[in-house]
């Protein structure tokens, strides 16, 4: 049986970040043992889930999102810490987290709300903006977090970004990296990556 393809828009990040991160990843990971850890291409910050879809649904985001990616200037976001989601002592989710941004909470606001009027169900949780870097804690001793901040404080400040682009994303299960962009939506005074 053959899996759905899965959909998402996501803002992609910098090539120097993503260098950051794997760095991060590099010195992390011997000493947390993750089950996996992401692939440096498939590092993004998530704006909307939009499980499996239909090519007429995805024309149809395609159209709403291009407007909606015009109305929202480029901004910048920061990395800011790390952390977890799930049990403190077995997290299912380690992630990079980004300083407060109203431009990153606007934009996401006005892309789920496009995305409910073109027929998608989003997460109604409240939006938590993350860069996931590992998934599913894998061993028998408990996750302790203490000191980890510590141990990735980058050797050059190259903790922010600019944000120029929304991008829709296709889920390739079978792939590494598994995450393959589809259609890039160019934020106002930015340009394709």
């Amino acid at each position: 049986m053959s899996q759905q393809a899965h959909y998402f828009l996501a803002l992609p990040l910098s090539p120097k970040m993503k260098d950051l991160l794997f760095y991060w990843r590099e010195v992390l990971e011997l000493r947390l043992p993750f089950k996996t850890w992401v692939h440096r291409e498939d590092y993004h910050i998530t704006l909307a889930f939009l499980g499996h879809a239909s090519f007429s649904q995805l024309n149809l985001l395609k159209s709403t999102i291009t407007t909606v990616a015009e109305k929202h200037q480029t901004f910048e976001l920061t990395l800011n810490g790390l952390g977890t989601f799930g049990k403190q002592d077995r997290p299912r989710i380690f992630w990079a987290g980004l300083q407060n941004s109203e431009p990153l909470r606007s934009l996401q606001k006005d892309i789920s709300a496009a995305c409910k009027d073109s027929g998608f169900q989003i997460d109604a949780r409240p939006y938590q903006p993350h860069i996931t870097m590992a998934r599913k804690w894998n061993a028998a001793m408990a996750f302790e977090f203490d000191n980890i901040d510590k141990m990735v404080t980058p050797k050059e400040e190259v903790s922010s970004f600019d944000v120029n682009n929304v991008v829709l994303y296709r889920t390739n299960l079978q792939r590494i990296p598994k995450y393959q962009p589809l259609t890039v939506f160019p934020l106002a005074g930015g340009r394709e990556a």
